[in-house]
């Protein structure tokens, strides 16, 4: 991910200088991406799960002349920080070690409709397209584990809203007409707090010195494609 993001920088000089002029977007547009997020913050959110893939796919339509608009769906994906996880022993509700070890595979799943804005940057094979997506998330978690320490009381519910945003530049290669394939960057926010008591982590030592100061926040770093659509 490290290589990709390097790309992008050495190619924004290109579509910075290298703009063709007269060019419009095409009338409809289909927008996937896929890629693996990373979580940033807070520092409990980050500690405790890893990115497994983050996808989304949008239809768009020009508003005027390299200005769209678009409705989408999001998918994302987390897991349970195994390295953090690995060897934790279940505590009896005083916080007393059990002698059993608790094998965790819990899952963040977040389904989210947003609406889309952008813009469509031309240079001589391609274009970048600066958008921002703007949704409400439904999040879940799957594979709990029922641990009963009394850090973890009273137990809240293993879901929640919220208010999501998330910005995005891609760089696109136009393959033939209707084709493009681009790499891409997304930043998220989540506006929500991370709760370790709704997936239950509350009592993992290796929690409880991180801050969580700021909303859940990620960023994808991934590949997508995008079918040009209509007369252009």
């Amino acid at each position: 991910m490290r290589q990709i993001l390097l790309v992008l920088i050495f190619i924004s000089p290109l579509i910075t200088f290298s703009q063709t002029r007269d060019k419009r977007s095409a009338p409809y547009t289909v927008r996937y991406n896929i890629g693996i997020q990373k979580s940033l913050s807070s520092q409990k959110f980050r500690t405790a799960f890893n990115g497994i893939f983050e996808t989304n796919l949008s239809l768009n339509a020009r508003v005027f002349s390299t200005f769209f608009i678009g409705v989408g769906y999001q998918y994302s994906h987390f897991q349970n920080n195994k390295a953090v996880f690995a060897f934790y022993q279940a505590k009896d509700p005083k916080g007393n070690a059990t002698g059993a070890t608790l094998s965790y595979n819990t899952r963040l799943i977040g389904n989210t409709p947003f609406i889309k804005i952008g813009y469509d940057h031309f240079f001589e094979k391609g274009f970048a397209t600066f958008g921002l997506n703007a949704g409400y998330s439904l999040m879940h978690y799957n594979n709990v584990v029922n641990d009963s320490a009394d850090a973890n009381l009273p137990f809240p519910a293993s879901k929640f809203n919220a208010g999501l945003l998330q910005p995005e530049i891609s760089v696109s290669f136009i393959t033939d007409r209707s084709l493009t394939f681009s790499i891409m960057v997304a930043y998220t926010t989540a506006f929500y707090k991370f709760d370790p008591k709704e997936p239950r982590f509350n009592a993992i030592d290796e929690l409880r010195d991180k801050s969580n100061n700021y909303f859940m926040s990620w960023i994808n770093i991934g590949f997508g494609v995008t079918l040009l659509l209509g007369k252009r």
